[in-house]
């Protein structure tokens, strides 16, 4: 049996990088023309910030468990609430 990737993730080849890193790329000089900033955040998020934004219900959404430290953290699943918090 060949192992599957995790829903919500993804494997990218030589070829399917290459053209998604041109892509990627692109983006970067056209913003970078008109003077926005690039921004990127860690993965792993405290969970409070996702339901001070959208209530309990989200829980069952994320991909979420209590870290080694006994934190409750959710993997990020889009930047707002990160950018809010900037």
């Amino acid at each position: 049996m060949s192992p599957k990737a995790l829903p919500g993730f993804r494997d990218f080849y030589p070829e399917q990088l290459a053209e998604r890193s041109y892509i990627f790329e692109t983006w970067r000089q056209v913003v970078r023309r008109y003077a926005f900033l690039e921004y990127d955040g860690p993965p792993l998020e405290p969970l409070d910030l996702y339901t001070a934004k959208s209530g309990d219900e989200i829980v069952g959404q994320l991909y979420n468990f209590e870290d080694k430290g006994g934190r409750q953290v959710t993997l990020r699943p889009e930047m707002t609430p990160t950018l809010r918090a900037w």
